[in-house]
């Protein structure tokens, strides 16, 4: 007896690069396809390749089958894609998409020979395409699946509170001074002088005293070395 055939795995690349990829055939279908007909990278060509043989849109000669000309029509694609996700995903399909929980979904997915990371991708896939097609989908997925992204939005808010909430430094001046000898002398003063004390406030001053009595002698230095 021959052997079965393994099933093809779930497609697990992004949904808007499936739904463009039939935009190459809108002058015509070639009588075989083959990876060289996108011009996506090598990697997403045959994650393409092998979207196609999962929806039965190419037979295992690589041949197109009626289905794809059907989905090359944007009008009727939403339909259609309605359709080939019934179909093609039976396991799922049999149960309620408006009561079914992320976990449900997550076991089921497993039966289409996806598994860690690539499990993830096919369920975005598939609830991508359930969305495109107007299947209801139950909260409990649509929650489960947006979970990750309320998480960092949530992380944001509180890094952009805890911001708020950080008294901010003085934005301070800087004095950049040319030294006779050679080199550069920069002096930052960032400080709120209300809040100095007596001693700092001096020594802060006599500092600044000094900078400003080099830079008046400097000139007159430099004259005269000269």
């Amino acid at each position: 007896m021959p052997q079965e055939q393994p099933r093809p795995a779930a497609p697990y690349l992004p949904w808007k690069t499936f739904l463009s990829s039939f935009d190459v055939f809108t002058e015509g279908i070639p009588p075989v396809l083959s990876r060289g007909i996108w011009r996506q990278s090598g990697l997403m060509q045959g994650l393409l390749m092998g979207a196609y043989r999962f929806f039965g849109l190419i037979d295992d000669q690589d041949k197109p089958t009626d289905l794809l000309p059907m989905l090359v029509e944007t009008e009727s694609r939403p339909k259609i894609v309605g359709e080939l996700l019934r179909g093609c995903y039976a396991e799922i399909m049999t149960h309620d998409l408006r009561t079914m929980t992320f976990d449900m979904l997550n076991e089921l997915i497993e039966k289409y020979n996806v598994s860690g990371a690539t499990k993830k991708k096919a369920i975005t896939f598939f609830l991508q395409g359930a969305k495109y097609a107007g299947l209801p989908l139950s909260t409990f997925i649509q929650v489960r699946s947006t979970g990750p992204r309320r998480r960092r939005s949530q992380r944001n808010e509180e890094e952009l509170n805890e911001e708020a909430s950080t008294p901010k430094k003085e934005a301070g001046e800087e004095k950049v001074v040319e030294l006779s000898s050679g080199g550069t002398l920069i002096l930052t003063v960032a400080v709120d002088f209300l809040s100095l004390s007596e001693a700092d406030r001096k020594f802060v001053f006599e500092v600044v005293d000094k900078l400003k009595s080099y830079i008046q002698v400097k000139p007159t230095t430099a004259k005269g070395a000269a």
